[in-house]
């Protein structure tokens, strides 16, 4: 499998851009491909084309530990899929999207629902195929003890350090609105993840809204955590969730099965095989094994047969009401009404197809 390595980064993960303005300058060069009408390019619906094995590029974000890592490191996708694989690495979720519709990309994994969302609605034709992770733990607002903030209500005239633009903004947002709280009465102080640990030991903050592993680090650090993506995940569920373009996937409907067989390969090794797997994540990644099992704790991992359920994709009927739809829903409105968004679809239930699952999970038994 072809690997195209770049340097890498932990500081903004799947996320998203580190500020509202370059995440909003990329959803402009996204629309203008897909006003270009650009798509993919297709090859028969058994993956090949001309008699050889058509070329697949698959993104990803270092998204920390997680089981698709396994994925990478095992070559995994280039062994179940009937292609020649390429596996990239994206320092931005709207970088990828920008990609899918240009057609340079086939597939892109571990980018979260906003995003997701942005895309689709300037144009792009995306469709959700895997659900990876929800998070659940992982992510979450800590705050300083002896601070004075002892609840989310608390917060009315405070700062709040967070990545504009990331689905921390997003969580925020919903756990402000849950409390009752006008998200208008709080400051929000745009910081990258180091940036915050720094600002946290010198007592410049008192409050952050953060993925681990910063977030771990500062609930060691005189903190504690009031609340987690896990407290808003049906109003605001944050998935980790790999995609591709709709248009390509209808005419290369077992390349994405095979996709889809690797990513559970992954997920099966893990299940499997737990402490062979966090070793080789840690490894993988340059973290401890504590802290890669302190992040992988803090989402839920998904199988195939997990994929049909009303937790992931869901299936005929159920998917308009999945929780993974139900992301994409909310995402849209949160986009729309913090401007980001001029207008968004009114149903997003098109662009989760678990049609690709339910083809893999027939070849597996």
């Amino acid at each position: 499998m072809g690997f195209i390595s770049t340097a890498r980064s932990r500081i903004y993960s799947r996320k998203g851009s580190n500020t509202l303005a370059s995440f909003f300058s990329i959803l402009l060069v996204i629309a203008g491909l897909a006003a270009c009408g650009s798509t993919p390019a297709s090859t028969s619906s058994n993956g090949q084309s001309s008699g050889t094995k058509p070329n697949v590029v698959i993104g990803y974000i270092d998204n920390g530990a997680e089981p698709e890592v396994i994925a990478v490191v095992q070559d995994l996708f280039s062994k179940r899929m009937h292609a020649n694989v390429q596996v990239k690495y994206f320092d931005s979720g709207p970088a990828s999207l920008a990609a899918l519709a240009s057609g340079s990309l086939q597939f892109m994994t571990g980018i979260g629902n906003p995003p997701t969302v942005s895309a689709i609605s300037h144009g792009v034709p995306l469709q959700v195929v895997w659900s990876q992770e929800l998070y659940t733990k992982d992510e979450g607002l800590v705050v300083r003890k002896g601070s004075g903030i002892n609840s989310i209500k608390d917060l009315k005239g405070k700062s709040v350090a967070l990545v504009l633009g990331s689905t921390s903004q997003f969580a925020f947002n919903a756990t402000l609105a849950k409390a009752g709280v006008d998200p208008s009465t709080v400051h929000l102080l745009n910081m990258a993840p180091p940036a915050m640990h720094s600002a946290w030991s010198n007592h410049s903050i008192d409050a952050v809204y953060v993925w681990d592993p910063v977030l771990d680090a500062l609930s060691r650090d005189n903190g504690t955590i009031l609340s987690t993506d896990d407290d808003v995940k049906q109003d605001a569920p944050v998935y980790s969730l790999s995609i591709t373009n709709s248009t390509w996937a209808k005419s290369n409907p077992d390349l994405v099965k095979e996709f889809i067989l690797a990513q559970n390969d992954a997920v099966t090794f893990y299940n499997q095989h737990p402490d062979e797997a966090v070793q080789l994540i840690a490894k993988r990644e340059s973290i401890s094994v504590d802290l890669t099992k302190t992040e992988l704790a803090g989402y839920k991992i998904y199988t195939l047969q997990d994929q049909l359920s009303a937790d992931c994709l869901g299936q005929g009927a159920s998917i308009s009401s999945s929780l993974v739809t139900k992301s994409l829903s909310s995402a849209a409105r949160y986009l729309h009404s913090s401007g980001a968004l001029v207008s968004v679809p009114t149903d997003f239930s098109q662009n989760v197809d678990p049609s690709y699952a339910e083809s893999a999970l027939k070849d597996s038994k």
